[in-house]
């Protein structure tokens, strides 16, 4: 179809398997696409006669937010399905398998227990009416501590921290309000956000742990290399930056969301996102 420009979705008549596709650029010889199923291709006019999607037919989340073509890598992209078959390669039974359960998934299954016990939204209340704020980091630092999450010399950062009352309040305070708060979840993270600021713990890992360990269901973690590899390999546009913000957080929550309704569909039944996260990870782990 001579008239296709960039932007435009496509199928390929021959190569159904490709999938959808999403023109990158458009000269009158050639088409630079990027198929779902595929990956980049670069097509002849004149040997090619792609057919252009139109309405529901066009839609694909993947197209939706995928990366800019200079970020590309034709040979790096993976597809789910393929990231599929790598994570069952090391774990033949899936997230049942026994080496995931305690390699991936035990600590921080863990780690959310003791945050259900010990930073429930009655027992945050209860400590901070009292004003035991060091009570509330010293429960905070033990739910961490269960988790493998944080690095070492992350953990000593994060622990050093909240040694002085001043900052024990403003953590304890903060905590409450993330975890359980009535605004939206984009407000609860701002206002995290700018507490861990004051505190000198403004990075993703310590931005981001309370959330995910206490509401695996719905929150995530952001171990920063591990999601910016992940992300290009899938191709998806998460607008990484190092400091934590909500827009990257939000990118990163569309694609664990797109990643998990794939893994349903291919038969893979994770249980929360902390089954997700890991099999996302492991993309970025060749």
């Amino acid at each position: 179809m001579s008239t296709l420009i960039a932007g435009d979705r496509v199928t390929h008549p021959k190569q159904q398997e490709w999938g959808l596709g999403k023109v990158l650029s458009a000269t009158p010889d050639n088409l630079d696409v990027f198929f779902v199923g595929a990956g980049r291709k670069r097509l002849s006019r004149s040997f090619i006669q792609l057919e252009k999607a139109e309405g529901a037919a066009s839609k694909h989340r993947l197209l939706d937010n995928l990366i800019e073509a200079t970020l590309m890598n034709a040979d790096d992209f993976v597809t789910v399905p393929m990231a599929i078959d790598r994570f069952m390669a090391n774990y033949p039974d899936g997230f049942e398998d026994a080496d995931y359960i305690k390699n991936a998934r035990e600590a921080n299954v863990r780690g959310n227990k003791f945050c259900v016990q010990l930073l429930s939204q009655e027992e945050l209340s209860r400590l901070i009416e009292e004003g035991s704020f060091d009570a509330v980091c010293d429960r905070a630092r033990h739910v961490e501590s269960s988790t493998n999450l944080l690095t070492k010399s992350e953990r000593k950062v994060f622990h050093d921290a909240l040694e002085s009352a001043p900052c024990q309040k403003l953590f304890a305070v903060a905590l409450l309000e993330l975890l359980y708060g009535a605004e939206t979840d984009e407000a609860r993270f701002k206002h995290f956000l700018r507490t861990l600021g004051i505190l000198g713990l403004n990075k993703w890992p310590f931005a981001t742990l309370f959330s995910f360990i206490r509401h695996p269901k719905q929150s995530i973690f952001i171990k920063p290399l591990a999601i910016q590899n992940s992300a290009k390999a899938l191709c998806w546009r998460i607008g990484y930056k190092p400091e934590p913000n909500w827009k990257t957080y939000d990118a990163v929550l569309r694609l664990y969301s797109y990643v998990r309704t794939n893994l349903l569909e291919e038969g893979l039944m994770p249980r929360d996102l902390i089954d997700v996260q890991a099999f996302i990870w492991s993309i970025s782990q060749k």
